[in-house]
């Protein structure tokens, strides 16, 4: 049968019903499923009753098990594609003296939020001078950032979520 050219077409659709052709590589479909327990070798996450978690007790005692899987875990699967969901733009003050505590801030919170999603990292933190730019694997992450800076300090905090897109643009401005 003959589809006229004028007709409309459809995209392909998966089993699950989603446009999978429009964002190939965020799918995470062709990760194995893994039948046993599980570590990760760049970040000591270990795979517990389909659970990523951290404790590097743990990660030691499950590293020198026989029947263990040695993988990468979600987050760092994200960092190595580059599949982030937040950007945050934080803008200082030449004469801010409290970049340091605001550094400190940061990765005070990326460790909270690892806690208990380990796929929320910090992918890239660049300081610009006048400007810190980080780049998060989740938008979660990034919103968490700037509701604490907004919370730790007197600033002004700008939320965007990109329109039909898994991704959360934060900029905050010290006073």
């Amino acid at each position: 049968m003959r589809v006229p050219s004028n007709a409309i077409r459809k995209p392909p659709v998966d089993q699950q019903g989603e446009l999978a052709w429009r964002f190939i590589d965020r799918r995470f479909d062709d990760q194995e499923k893994l039948a046993g327990p599980a570590i990760c070798s760049r970040c000591h996450a270990f795979l517990d009753q389909d659970h990523w978690r951290y404790d590097e007790e743990r990660y030691r005692e499950m590293q020198h098990l026989p029947d263990i899987h040695t993988t990468l875990c979600p987050g760092c699967t994200r960092i190595e594609r580059r599949l982030y969901e937040g950007e945050v733009i934080i803008h200082l003050s030449s004469d801010s003296a409290a970049k340091q505590d605001i550094l400190h801030l940061i990765h005070n919170e990326e460790a909270r939020a690892r806690a208990t999603n380990p796929t929320a990292r910090i992918a890239l933190l660049e300081d610009r001078g006048e400007e810190l730019y980080i780049l998060t694997t989740t938008q979660f992450l990034a919103k968490r950032l700037g509701r604490e800076l907004e919370k730790a300090y007197d600033g002004s905090l700008k939320m965007t979520d990109l329109p039909r897109e898994r991704f959360t643009r934060v900029r905050w401005t010290l006073l």
